[in-house]
């Protein structure tokens, strides 16, 4: 099962579409993710929930020459946390290589990665063929300048490349590629391949820490264990709901969308130990108070963005959640924050 991931990456897209002149809402369209979890550090998110996103931002400016590569040099190696450190401080470039494709999981990549060698030549290949077509370009070019870019910032300067191959048309202008690249690459080829001198694999890296490498990769180990297991149904349906609460979508509705049968749906839901009920009412209350207590809606504006039938059924719905009506809700919070 795939790995979940934080929500950086989708806000480093998110940011390069609004430059472009997107709003959120349109670039956040079907992923479930609420413009203000982007700030959220500690946010994690299945990949089909990113992926959506780069669908969202290659229809709104695919015609943008080079759109891949831009949001490729916006991934540093601060962005990927502990992954990241674990690269720093491998002892060389092939350990950290080695590295980082064995925990690629941890990354934001949707290419799967591999490393050749033949006749001194070292090559980082791409592959991008299990994606849907409308991505395969975009997905590439963010993908393999990302490499790039990382590889930069572990030695401080950029290896040379003795080509740069992609298995699609020039999208961009050529200079960009270039000046990404440090070559011209050779378009429409067999591969998606970055080759350089295997004799490169061997060099040291500044920052080469053997003890804080091999504390890294059990970190990484048991990161990667955890994000797989915080997958699943639940999580998904959690912010399917998040996203689409003021239509109050019923489990029938969402398992039809999703070409799943309801009882399909709400079997896996009971194998993770929870029911749509009690996701649908987590979801409500969490909205509730946020909404309540940030955004200045009446009650009646609050009952309908959650989907309720009536105030009413809302108001008795938050009686049971918090021993208190909505009003008394917010009237106790505006006296501990004028106590403060």
């Amino acid at each position: 099962m795939p790995a979940r991931r934080t929500v950086a990456s989708v806000k480093i897209l998110c940011e390069l579409g609004v430059r472009l002149g997107s709003g959120l809402s349109s670039l956040l369209t079907g992923s479930s993710i609420l413009p203000a979890q982007l700030d959220d550090p500690h946010l994690e998110i299945d990949p089909d929930q990113e992926l959506q996103v780069i669908h969202n931002l290659v229809r709104l400016h695919g015609k943008v020459p080079g759109l891949g590569l831009m949001a490729g040099s916006e991934y540093h190696l601060t962005t990927y946390g502990i992954w990241g450190y674990a690269l720093i401080t491998s002892p060389t470039f092939r350990q950290a290589v080695e590295l980082g494709l064995r925990y690629l999981d941890l990354t934001f990549a949707f290419s799967k990665v591999e490393l050749m060698q033949a006749n001194g030549i070292a090559s980082i290949v791409l592959s991008v063929d299990h994606l849907p077509p409308a991505v395969r370009t975009f997905v590439a070019e963010r993908d393999s300048s990302a490499i790039q870019v990382l590889q930069r910032e572990l030695f401080g300067l950029s290896l040379p490349l003795h080509g740069m191959e992609f298995a699609f048309p020039l999208t961009g202008e050529l200079a960009q590629y270039e000046i990404m690249f440090g070559c011209t690459p050779q378009f429409c080829a067999e591969l998606n391949r970055a080759s350089f001198d295997e004799q490169w694999l061997s060099l040291p890296l500044p920052k080469a820490n053997e003890t804080s490498s091999k504390f890294c990769e059990v970190q990484l180990e048991t990161l990667l264990s955890r994000r797989r297991q915080r997958g699943g149904v639940s999580a998904w349906l959690r912010n399917k709901l998040l996203a689409d609460i003021s239509s109050s979508p019923s489990l029938e509705q969402i398992a039809t969308d999703h070409f799943m049968t309801e009882r399909t749906l709400r079997r896996r839901l009971t194998g993770e130990g929870t029911s749509f009920r009690d996701l649908l009412a987590e979801v409500r209350q969490t909205m509730a108070e946020e909404l309540l207590s940030s955004t200045g809606l009446s009650v009646s504006e609050v009952s309908a963005r959650l989907g309720y039938s009536s105030p009413s059924a809302f108001i008795h719905a938050f009686q049971k959640w918090h021993g208190c009506s909505p009003r008394q809700f917010l009237d106790t919070g505006s006296k501990q924050v004028k106590g403060n």
